[in-house]
């Protein structure tokens, strides 16, 4: 006999259980089936030499708490470290930006009297401007053709988040969102040191340069969420990002929640133009009258439906939505830290200018791997020392441009030898190394073109127009099927938000 659901998730990922334990409080009889042996989805943990484990996409993003609420967490929060400071690698001494607005302003004086004056209310704005953006990120994108009392009222609602910026403010918004990362930084600033780091942060996962339109957006819906002054980094569990897996996991299952992992959905049974069940790998049919999924959009709509159900202009739009991955991460096994002038619980960055972080862009134009890349280096088992053997540690290295489908292994080499002067005697610590390729994170992480956020995260591909036009409320052509993933509003970077949003409309369409 079948075994019948109301809602089936698919993906184990933190939007695909928040989805499931939301449905569940609900009264909803749910399954999760993640296609892996274990659930996690980016935060995943992997072990890439013997007892060396890392996360290797570990910026886990904000996590809301709505979506604390909304899952009965409770405490987890409380558990967040305080975040280290950032560390801009260059010529000369390291600029560290430290967690307190005071002591960076104290930093910067050295190199600018200026900048030192600025930061204060430039860490004062992205606050204001972040803050804005939760307030757009707790609901789903307002129709842009609302006609229904409900949707005007959203709109409405909308507009007074916007007022209550105040003028100066809401004009300030304006200038920002649409502006490229380089022209908004020169704006408040002078130093190559400063702007280069935040110009790499602003740039962070995606195929664009800080000269492009729209990445002053991209660098603020990075840091929505971080605390005041904070940059490079929101949620940072002490016991690594599976310890919210985790949590999640045992939540959803406290809910009544199947959680099944190596059970891959092959395909989503549809019936008389609604979904009726899905069908798995192992050729098992399950009933159910609701399929989440949490995969990206190409992959839920072309694989797991029968593109007969869907509308050519439809398709066409998915066929349009750009993924686009652009970095490599790489995995160190190190027989122990290298000789450093800052504290390695801290991030370091090698963007020493815009202009340098532009170059290193241009040549994703051309379809190569940038020679000098940018790079952000962590020391993870500095602080989780169950990452490696006792007295060994772990680095991961996020190296951006290196476009999809193209050879990594030289770029990685100069990567290393970049990072060697800052870091004397790193290279001959290096025991293992494991390159991760966007089309290795393709393969390994489920992520399309390795782009993490599962599309790119530029305004055309934002808000009402995520993942397409006119289907950005989470409930697809075929009745019964939704999308929780990050290739929906809000995106990647924002925990479990998608997944409580999309649980939300199967609710109410219930």
């Amino acid at each position: 006999m079948s075994r019948s659901f109301d809602a089936v998730v698919v993906g184990g990922g933190s939007n695909g259980l928040v989805a499931a334990i939301t449905l569940a409080r609900r009264g909803s009889k749910v399954l999760l089936a993640e296609a892996s042996c274990e659930l996690g989805g980016i935060l995943r943990e992997i072990e890439f030499a013997p007892g060396y484990r890392a996360a290797p996409l570990s910026d886990a993003g904000y996590l809301s708490p709505r979506v604390v609420r909304a899952t009965g967490l409770g405490a987890l929060a409380e558990e967040i470290p305080a975040n280290a400071p950032i560390v801009a690698l260059g010529e000369g001494e390291p600029l560290q930006l430290h967690r307190d607005i005071a002591r960076t302003a104290r930093v910067l004086k050295r190199l600018s009297p200026k900048d030192a004056e600025h930061w204060p209310a430039f860490a004062q704005q992205v606050e204001k401007f972040t803050g804005f953006l939760v307030r757009l990120y707790r609901g789903p994108p307002p129709r842009s053709d609302a006609d229904s009392f409900g949707e005007l009222l959203s709109l409405a609602n909308l507009g007074l988040k916007f007022r209550g910026l105040g003028k100066t403010d809401m004009i300030e918004l304006m200038h920002a969102l649409p502006n490229s990362a380089a022209d908004w930084l020169d704006d408040w600033f002078e130093s190559a040191a400063l702007k280069g780091v935040l110009a790499a942060l602003a740039v962070t996962d995606v195929a664009q340069g800080p000269m492009s339109g729209g990445t002053a957006f991209t660098f603020l819906h990075r840091h929505v969420g971080a605390k005041p002054g904070v940059f490079g980094e929101r949620l940072r569990l002490r016991a690594g990002p599976m310890a919210l897996t985790a949590a999640l996991a045992e939540r959803a299952r406290a809910v009544g929640v199947v959680i099944e992992t190596n059970a891959a959905v092959e395909r989503v049974v549809v019936r008389d133009d609604r979904v009726a069940g899905v069908r798995l790998a192992s050729g098992e049919e399950i009933t159910c009258r609701s399929v989440i999924s949490s995969l990206d959009p190409t992959r839920s709509l072309f694989e797991l439906l029968d593109p007969v159900h869907l509308e050519v202009e439809f398709m066409t739009a998915v066929r349009n939505i750009r993924y686009r991955g652009v970095t490599t991460q790489v995995l160190l096994a190190l027989d122990g830290l290298p000789t450093a002038p800052v504290s390695l619980s801290s991030g370091l960055i090698v963007a020493p200018s815009i202009r340098y972080v532009e170059q290193a862009y241009d040549a994703v134009k051309y379809g190569r791997c940038s020679q000098d890349p940018v790079i952000e280096l962590r020391f993870p088992s500095v602080t989780q020392a169950n990452l490696a053997p006792r007295g060994k540690h772990v680095a991961v290295m996020h190296i951006q441009y290196t476009p999809y489908g193209v050879a990594t292994e030289s770029v990685v080499e100069r990567a290393i030898a970049l990072i060697e002067p800052h870091l004397p005697g790193f290279s001959d610590r290096i025991l293992h190394c494991v390159i991760l390729s966007p089309q290795e994170l393709e393969a390994r992480f489920g992520l399309r073109e390795g782009a993490i956020s599962q599309g790119e995260m530029m305004l055309d591909q934002l808000f009402f127009m995520r993942p397409v036009a006119g289907w950005s409320r989470y409930a697809m052509p075929v009745r019964g099927f939704y999308l929780c993933g990050a290739g929906t509003h809000p995106g990647g970077g924002i925990i479990g938000m998608s997944g409580w949003l999309a649980a939300k409309a199967v609710v109410s369409a219930s």
